[in-house]
């Protein structure tokens, strides 16, 4: 097949999460199939020293605006990995240029906007693709495998009980957008949504659901300093800092039924894991046996967790069901399980014209819809 010529906005020296560095780049400096034409940052001069220090190759070309980005005959694909508020602007001139998009998840700060972007795409009859890792987990794929083999007979329904973390009590000023629950980044949009996607590709989507989103933790210290030095910020009395009201959610609960008729309950808290050291433990109920998958992890992050999956046939012993992680080859430069292994997956997927692992935009407004009326529901009944 030809190869995919991709131009990337969000690789920079200086970017707050790294995300573009750590989870993109390693795969698509890895795969023959890929190459990295094109590079916009903010300015020419950022974008030209990204080139340099990730070693891309000399006749990647530097962009300071997603639409020239977009233009280039030589992009085949515009990937877009910056903070979730600029999703929207980056993503709509690639499409109105015709050009297939990978987009982080979320796909844009709610549903409207991602519906337009959704719209577009269709119309310019392109393809996308939105940085869900979830669906590519070897964890998932085995999951969905063991449901709807019918190894625990019909599912009549299913519990998840997650952790957050800890509560956020003090925060960065670059970050402060995650204390806004309008602002498209909270831990709403980006951990539970993370979840609630792999969720629902295994057991279905909601027919029907109620939530409760709750904030216990109102008043929130913020710091100008970056992430990496909010600990020690935080803990020195002299270093300044403003107090935020946050809106946010720190409790989030999702009940309803599903459309195959299983009920569901989701339940993702702030705290400690539980005492058995579990961050995670989703569990599966069916007419002929269950299925638990946990984790001892203080973080709930099913996309890049090495989880356990456990299975009991009524009347019979556990069995922990192997999984096939794919240490060799390109994923083997990872290490055992990273943020890069499952976007890579992510990748391979999309250059072996396989869509069984990828969200598209379509499938991204089912997401930003439930999240949205999530939000809704909890403006009537403020907590």
């Amino acid at each position: 097949m030809a190869t995919i010529r991709v131009g990337l906005i969000g690789l920079s020296t200086n970017a707050i999460s790294s995300w573009a560095e750590k989870a993109h780049l390693p795969y698509l400096q890895s795969d023959p199939r890929y190459e990295i034409t094109a590079l916009c940052n903010t300015s020419i001069s950022s974008a030209e020293k990204a080139i340099n220090h990730f070693n891309l190759p000399a006749s990647t070309k530097a962009y300071d605006s997603v639409a020239a980005l977009a233009a280039d005959p030589d992009v085949d694909l515009v990937v877009v990995s910056v903070r979730v508020q600029n999703h929207y602007e980056a993503a709509k001139p690639a499409l109105l240029a015709g050009k297939d998009v990978f987009c982080e998840w979320p796909l844009s700060v709610n549903a409207t906007e991602a519906q337009e972007l959704a719209a577009l795409a269709k119309e310019k009859g392109v393809k996308t693709m939105v940085g869900v890792q979830g669906r590519a987990s070897p964890v998932v794929v085995k999951l969905k495998e063991l449901v709807h083999s019918g190894a625990i007979g019909e599912v009549v329904s299913t519990d998840v009980a997650a952790s957050l973390g800890p509560r956020i009590g003090a925060w960065t000023e670059n970050a402060s957008f995650v204390l806004d629950i309008n602002s498209g980044g909270t831990l709403l949009n980006i951990r539970f949504g993370h979840f609630l996607d792999p969720f629902c590709h295994v057991l279905g989507e909601f027919e029907s659901h109620h939530s409760l989103l709750a904030t216990n933790g109102k008043e929130v210290k913020v710091y100008d300093v970056p992430l990496a030095d909010l600990a020690q910020a935080a803990e020195d009395p002299q270093t300044p800092y403003r107090v935020a009201q946050r809106t946010s959610s720190d409790e989030i609960l999702l009940h309803g039924r599903l459309e195959g008729g299983a009920v569901a309950s989701l339940h993702f808290r702030t705290g400690p894991p539980e005492p058995d050291g579990m961050g995670l433990r989703w569990l599966i109920t069916g007419t002929q046996g269950s299925i638990e998958i946990s984790h001892p992890q203080s973080v709930a992050f099913l996309q890049f967790m090495d989880t356990k999956i456990r299975v009991r046939k009524h009347g019979g012993d556990v069995e922990e069901v192997g999984v096939e992680w794919d240490r060799e080859g390109a994923f083997k430069a990872y290490g055992e399980i990273t943020f890069a292994a499952n976007t890579g997956r992510l990748y391979k997927a999309w250059a072996d014209g396989d869509t069984r692992l990828i969200m598209d935009f379509e499938q991204a407004v089912k997401r930003h819809e439930l999240i949205d009326d999530m939000i809704k529901q909890a403006d009537k009944e403020r907590i």
